[in-house]
């Protein structure tokens, strides 16, 4: 169902996007939270320190807090973006909205995880952690690959679900009446989860090249592999620059435009 009373040329433009809808629908407030959930599950893993060392030791994790933070609030504001602009209630948004905070809820904690050891540890082979039998690394070799084909498969699928998201909006666009720019910015939005999607598809090469690395046989084509993965990094950069380069252009020339579209002069009829 869409809310047809906000759609229409009268709908307000934001940022050059006609916004559909401006009220919390129940989608909205419990997709909020769930956010605020997740947000909250970083929280209480922490214990309140009960010395000045245990305090500094719990700030060496506020990077990781602050990292993971920024990425579900950029997630959060996606989502919010979405039902704006769109104002899509019916089945498939629904499930498909469950989908991604199902996957948010999942992603939380390796996404901590990964960046707290990251921040003090790039390699994943140094930090050690004290347990009952002595001194132990915090990440075992031969859990590498998990962790990093953990990560790739969590940051691949939010983006996935956002992919079709949009791929939904995109096959209603008539019902919704999108404009020329509207349908641009569609696209572009589409274009753009694509290629997040490719980063996540690369932390899962980096699972494979990790294997490969525990292997001395394999050494060689380890480095071919971690070659490949850089260049695939750097090229998903330039394309995105590229996508937003040109999304600046259209989006500054659609808003010169704007007034004399929403406005047009009035027709002059006989008296």
């Amino acid at each position: 169902m869409l809310r047809s009373t906000l759609i229409g040329k009268h709908a307000d433009h934001v940022d050059g996007f006609r916004w559909r809808s401006r009220e919390v629908t129940r989608i909205e407030g419990f997709s909020d939270a769930v956010f605020g959930f997740a947000i909250t599950l970083l929280i209480v893993s922490l214990e309140v320190p009960r010395t000045s060392t245990e305090l500094l030791a719990t700030m060496r994790g506020f990077g990781s807090f602050v990292i993971t933070f920024v990425i579900l609030a950029s997630l959060w504001y996606a989502q919010y973006l979405f039902f704006r602009r769109y104002g899509l209630e019916d089945r498939v948004t629904v499930l498909l909205n469950l989908a991604l905070l199902f996957t948010v809820l999942f992603f939380v904690f390796p996404l901590k995880f990964l960046f707290g050891l990251l921040l003090g540890d790039p390699s994943l082979r140094k930090a050690k952690v004290m347990t009952p039998h002595g001194l132990e690394p915090v990440v075992l070799p031969e859990h590498r690959p998990i962790i990093f084909l953990i990560f790739g498969l969590g940051f691949a699928a939010v983006f996935i679900v956002f992919l079709l998201l949009y791929r939904h909006a995109w096959s209603q666009r008539d019902a919704l009446g999108l404009n020329e720019f509207e349908l641009a910015e569609t696209k572009f939005a589409i274009r753009r989860v694509k290629l997040a999607m490719f980063v996540g598809a690369t932390y899962c090469v980096m699972a494979a090249n990790q294997l490969l690395e525990q292997s001395k046989a394999n050494q060689r084509a380890a480095e071919v592999l971690d070659f490949i993965v850089l260049a695939v990094f750097l090229g998903i950069m330039v394309m995105m620059g590229k996508l937003i380069r040109e999304r600046r252009m259209r989006k500054r020339d659609w808003l010169s435009r704007l007034p004399e579209i929403s406005d047009p002069p009035e027709d002059p009829s006989p008296s």
